[in-house]
């Protein structure tokens, strides 16, 4: 895959997140409020999140055989998107059916979400074979950023549309953004379309059931980490469906504060983005999995104090640091335990399990606001909140120690004479290594870096190949680099290396 392929795939991957978060920035925090607005009880809300989720989780199941049967992801991703779209345009017409028929927005929500949960293993295996290693967490920090931002303009749009036809034309408020949602998502499936498409490696992929993969679930870090965030979600989703509720309803907050609220969450996430994505390439996906998995348990217990607009401004502002932490930790933890040849296969069964989980917490919770008493809190919900953040703080506290790093990084613990690193290996655990004479090394390869500048500006761009070998002889003579311990095949990781020898993080 050459360099060009690679930067014109991953423009358009960010091209394809943006169009995907118009439409998820109209319409994913306003489902809800949708249904609020058509007067649906709380437990035909809490369906309208678990019903979905559990048809998806199933359908999750048919991934990787429809890779196999087709082998082209691409075509997979491009169908699925405009099928996807098309779902949007029946919601239109919801508010001037019967009451009876209202529920078939659960129906419509239920096929958007099969769509999306086959897409997203297949589109993640995509993306992980195209994203060079060296670079996940800054693409992907990168991407966030963007999808954040153009979620955060969505949302805002939304809210000034329904807040302008609230309350006499509400319904036309809402069609106008399913009706963009329509069009965005349509975009992100041509945008799919210009992506690379290699051909996946499905003759060295291990062909394992879901069974297995269950019996194997305590003895892996994959494993490890699948339970973790199973158990997680299904802590989170016994509140998550019902902070809309409580804003809208027991708050009687309008939808433009509603919006507002949304908004703050989604820019401190685009904001804390770029710095969980250095975080991850610096310090491993570990380390930001187990700071924002002890941060969003503290989140629903925030809502317990104070229901001021201000301050909920304030605590969403924290959700969305720490949920953007939590969140890209996660996928790029996937990327890094997993095999290339098996991410379908292991992102299908991971998405299975997590479906199941926001079924069972978003049931749960339902029945929870039903039956227990409000004479703690103003309302049930609350106490609601309260179990779910005490459940995600038990999950976090007993789970979190069990993973494992899934990648190689290295922390510099010194800067005198002796230059001191202890490196993290997937396979080794700790390693303590320690660099001699590292200001002199320092100093050579500014030195050669200099001539080698100079002698860039003579030979011809069709040269590639000899600057490529004068490259891997500067690497032999000042670093002794073990070339077996690193993918060199095109100038795209010679240039990494380079980078690395500056900064001074390769061994001697």
């Amino acid at each position: 895959m050459s360099e060009d392929v690679v930067k014109k795939s991953l423009r358009y991957s960010i091209y394809d997140g943006a169009s995907f978060a118009v439409m998820d920035g109209v319409t994913a925090s306003f489902l809800t409020p949708f249904a609020v607005a058509l007067n649906a009880p709380v437990n035909m809300i809490a369906a309208l999140t678990y019903i979905p989720q559990l048809v998806g989780a199933f359908i999750q199941l048919f991934a990787t055989k429809l890779v196999e049967a087709l082998r082209d992801r691409r075509k997979i991703l491009v169908v699925g998107s405009f099928m996807h779209a098309i779902l949007w345009i029946p919601l239109l017409l919801i508010p001037y059916l019967t009451p009876n028929q209202k529920y078939l927005i659960i129906v419509y929500v239920s096929l958007q979400t099969m769509l999306i949960q086959v897409i997203q293993p297949i589109g993640n295996s995509l993306l992980g074979d195209i994203v060079p290693k060296y670079e996940r967490g800054r693409f992907f920090g990168l991407r966030n950023k963007v999808v954040g931002a153009t979620s955060f303009i969505s949302a805002l749009i939304a809210g000034f549309t329904l807040d302008y036809f609230h309350p006499k034309h509400t319904f036309i408020g809402f069609a106008i953004l399913f009706f963009i949602a329509f069009v965005a998502r349509a975009f992100s499936g041509v945008f799919k379309a210009m992506m690379h498409n290699p051909v996946p490696d499905l003759e060295h992929a291990e062909k394992f059931s879901l069974f297995d993969f269950v019996k194997r679930m305590d003895k892996t870090n994959y494993g490890h980490f699948v339970i973790y965030v199973v158990l997680f979600k299904f802590a989170t989703y016994i509140a998550a469906p019902f902070f809309a509720i409580y804003i809208l309803k027991n708050l009687g907050f309008t939808y433009l504060q509603f919006t507002i609220i949304i908004a703050a969450e989604l820019i401190a996430s685009f904001i804390a983005m770029g710095v969980w994505g250095r975080l991850i390439d610096e310090r491993g996906t570990k380390f930001v999995l187990y700071m924002s998995g002890m941060l969003t348990p503290l989140i629903p217990f925030l809502w317990l104090f104070s229901g001021n607009f201000y301050y909920l401004v304030i605590v969403e502002m924290f959700s969305g640091l720490s949920w953007a932490g939590f969140n890209l930790s996660s996928s790029n933890f996937i990327f890094d335990a997993v095999k290339p040849e098996n991410r379908v296969r292991c992102i299908s069964y991971y998405k299975f399990f997590e479906g199941l989980a926001i079924v069972m917490g978003a049931a749960l919770g339902g029945i929870l606001i039903d039956y227990l008493p409000a004479w703690i809190f103003l309302t049930s919900i609350l106490s609601v909140f309260l179990i779910s953040g005490i459940l995600r703080l038990v999950v976090s506290i007993i789970l979190l120690p069990t993973l494992k790093e899934a990648r190689l990084i290295e922390l510099d613990i010194s800067h005198a004479f002796f230059k001191k690193y202890l490196t993290i290996r997937p396979s080794e655990g700790l390693v303590f290594e320690v660099i001699g004479k590292y200001r002199k090394i320092k100093e050579k390869i500014k030195q050669t870096k200099n001539l080698l500048i100079k002698k860039q500006k003579i030979i011809a761009k069709e040269d590639k190949e000899n600057r490529k070998k004068e490259l891997l002889k500067f690497i032999d003579k000042f670093i002794t680099l073990k070339k077996e311990e690193h993918d060199i095949t095109n100038m795209r990781d010679i240039e990494h290396i380079t980078e690395e020898i500056e900064r001074g993080k390769l061994k001697k």
